[in-house]
């Protein structure tokens, strides 16, 4: 009898802690790796709703063709408005977002309104919250909820390695979500014009990345993509981002927190 309800307590005990295995790897509490779980489409699927497109709403005046009512046609000045691809962002919180602060400076000093863009294709207007210019990073607040996730975040940011896999998700060009893979290719890199460390990658990154996401191989924010570094001002394997630790704090200060 007593064997029996040994053997009962211990393969509770085995169970209880398998699973509290499987749930800490899916919150990167440690390195178990499931197949299924962290294969690379479903890491995608997962992280989709963390990142977003944003656009701003221009207006201009141009030439257009009109008729009058005999049909002679005439070309008249009218305000036309379309929609610029601006960069991309990530979902720090519920309904708040992280991207870089040159992404919405223009549309900051020239009061234009920007749009932000799930992964779904659903758009809403964004407001700016506040920003830190030195440090690049700028926070909107959405008007509207729409289908968003905040991400998890990698917690043990100062273990990273140069080797490990990475991604890169934003809206390279305007063209819409894309995702590239690469590895860490250094860690701690300076600028003289810029603020802080960098986190270096060849994840292939162009114009319209700027303020979205860098993760790991779990699913975990490791940074914000930030600048490129090449001779014609696309990908050249030389890409950096923001680490998350320091744009946690830079989030918190800009929020007042």
């Amino acid at each position: 009898m007593f064997k029996k309800k040994y053997f009962v307590i211990s393969l509770w005990v085995i169970l209880g802690s398998i699973s509290g295995l499987f749930f800490s790897t899916f919150y990167g509490k440690t390195d178990l790796y499931i197949p299924v779980y962290h294969n690379i489409s479903n890491v995608l699927e997962r992280t989709s709703p963390s990142v977003v497109n944003i656009w701003t709403i221009k207006k201009w005046k141009g030439w257009q063709e009109q008729s009058n009512e005999f049909g002679f046609k005439f070309n008249m000045r009218v305000v036309k408005t379309g929609f610029f691809p601006n960069g991309s962002g990530v979902v720090i919180e519920k309904d708040l977002i992280v991207t870089n602060y040159h992404v919405i400076k223009d549309a900051f000093s020239q009061n234009q309104q920007l749009i932000v863009e799930n992964h779904t294709g659903k758009t809403v207007l964004a407001q700016i919250l506040g920003f830190d210019s030195d440090a690049d990073i700028a926070v909107l607040g959405i008007i509207e909820p729409i289908n968003l996730k905040p991400f998890n975040i990698r917690k043990n940011i100062d273990q990273i390695q140069v080797g490990e896999p990475v991604i890169a998700i934003g809206n390279p060009q305007g063209l819409g979500q894309s995702f590239s893979k690469g590895i860490v290719s250094a860690i701690n890199r300076k600028f003289k014009d810029k603020k802080g460390n960098f986190i270096q990658t060849d994840a292939s990154i162009n114009p319209g990345n700027s303020g979205g996401a860098l993760i790991d191989d779990k699913g975990r924010l490791l940074g914000v993509v930030n600048v490129i570094r090449s001779t014609s001002g696309g990908n050249q394997g030389l890409n950096f981002a923001i680490p998350v630790d320091t744009v946690i704090e830079v989030f918190n200060s800009i929020l007042d927190r």
